[in-house]
């Protein structure tokens, strides 16, 4: 069977030949639509535009830019979004690491999800921050124990408290309503931000009994009523490809303010303008929904099959089907310790689950993405893991 591979120059994470990585957070090759975005940087950068593309952009973002995404991001958030409410970042991870700068100081204390997404570990580390762990259920963040860890006498306020609303990393659940209208309100009564980070809320499935989306999780901003609590951190990486470096801040036009006084902007301004302006060309036309509409097709149909193989192959394995996003995390039970299962293996890779931890025992967990293989290839990558798993256990 021929695996879909990845090598190259090009590409921060292989999958290579023969080798099925499950821990690739990524879109595959075909889901790059290489074409379409070249068809808009001819559009855009077409000689008799505007030059002023290729100087130094505003800081939030051209207002016409701004203004499109508002519109695409009010339909698919289900909610009224503003360009004022908008600024053009260069992706996530950048954003994290301007947000960590802006909003805390080296030394302060920020609450996470436990698990959270792990590379977002090293960018509070780079900034000198002390990150504390707060548990996650089938409903998301465990709104209880976060109020019980606030009212410890020490527990520092934290700077800002970081999680993942929608189809969370790498459990793949989504924070319940009644728990975000609480979170947002525990914010208020302890004076701290929130920063949600939301590449998903677009990528949710049917169900495959339903032509209905199974989960409208939305935005946590929705939430937010004005107070100034929230900011939300959204992606082109998950919604077009990650080459782009190009994502958004939502939220109240204070916090926006705030994040564009960062020295870097204010040097440099816009963090993307020129890919800002081509990404505008496949919003205006119409590419950019009908192609989030075809992942969502294509994500939801291996998201099943992912589902259906761990529960046909490795039954013993305790999980919550996804409802959206790029994972799936798997409970494989007492005594396996899915890192060692992992230095075992010699064609399969995911992402075990201590590496997402920060201060639970998760070791017998897993994240397993089905964001860049093709079906029958997941089923065969469980096939893989259900040997691992078996072997463990016999040798146990």
């Amino acid at each position: 069977m021929t695996l879909t591979s990845q090598a190259g120059p090009f590409v921060q994470s292989s999958a290579p030949p023969g080798v099925i990585n499950l821990g690739l957070g990524q879109p595959s090759p075909r889901l790059l639509p290489i074409a379409a975005l070249g068809h808009a940087a001819a559009a855009q950068l077409h000689p008799d535009n505007d030059p002023l593309v290729l100087q130094y952009g505003t800081a939030r973002g051209y207002p016409q830019f701004r203004d499109s995404l508002a519109a695409f991001l009010t339909a698919e958030y289900v909610q009224e979004i503003s360009p004022d409410e908008l600024m053009v970042t260069a992706g996530t991870s950048s954003a994290l690491t301007f947000v960590s700068e802006t909003f805390a100081t080296p030394g302060a204390t920020v609450i996470a999800e436990d698990p959270t997404y792990f590379l977002a570990h090293d960018i509070f580390a780079s900034a000198g921050l002390q990150v504390r762990g707060v548990p996650t259920d089938a409903g998301g963040l465990d709104v209880d124990a976060l109020e019980q860890l606030l009212a410890q006498s020490d527990t520092p306020t934290p700077a800002f408290v970081y999680c993942i609303p929608a189809f969370q990393n790498p459990t793949g659940v989504s924070l319940t309503p009644a728990r975000a209208a609480r979170l947002v309100e525990l914010a208020e009564r302890h004076d701290f931000i929130i920063v949600a980070d939301e590449p998903y809320v677009a990528l949710r499935y049917a169900l495959p009994d339903s032509d209905d989306h199974a989960d409208q999780a939305g935005s946590l901003t929705r939430y937010d009523r004005g107070r100034g609590r929230v900011l939300s951190l959204g992606s082109f990486s998950k919604l077009l490809a990650p080459g782009l470096r190009l994502g958004w801040a939502h939220g109240a036009p204070a916090l926006i303010e705030r994040l564009m006084a960062h020295g870097a902007v204010r040097s440099g301004g816009c963090l993307n303008p020129v890919v800002a302006n081509i990404v505008h060309h496949t919003i205006d036309s119409g590419f950019l929904a009908a192609h989030v509409e075809h992942l969502r097709e294509v994500l939801g149909a291996r998201c099943h099959t992912l589902s259906q193989a761990l529960h046909e192959r490795i039954p013993s394995a305790a999980f919550i089907a996804p409802r959206g996003g790029y994972f799936c995390w798997i409970d494989l039970g007492e005594g396996i310790d899915t890192h060692a299962l992992l230095e075992r293996a010699t064609d399969l890779r995911f992402i075990p689950g201590s590496r997402c931890a920060i201060g639970r025992d998760l070791s017998q967990c897993a994240r397993l993405s089905f964001s860049f293989y093709e079906p029958h290839e997941l089923v065969e990558g469980v096939d893989r893991l259900a040997e691992l798993v078996a072997a463990e256990l016999r040798h146990a």
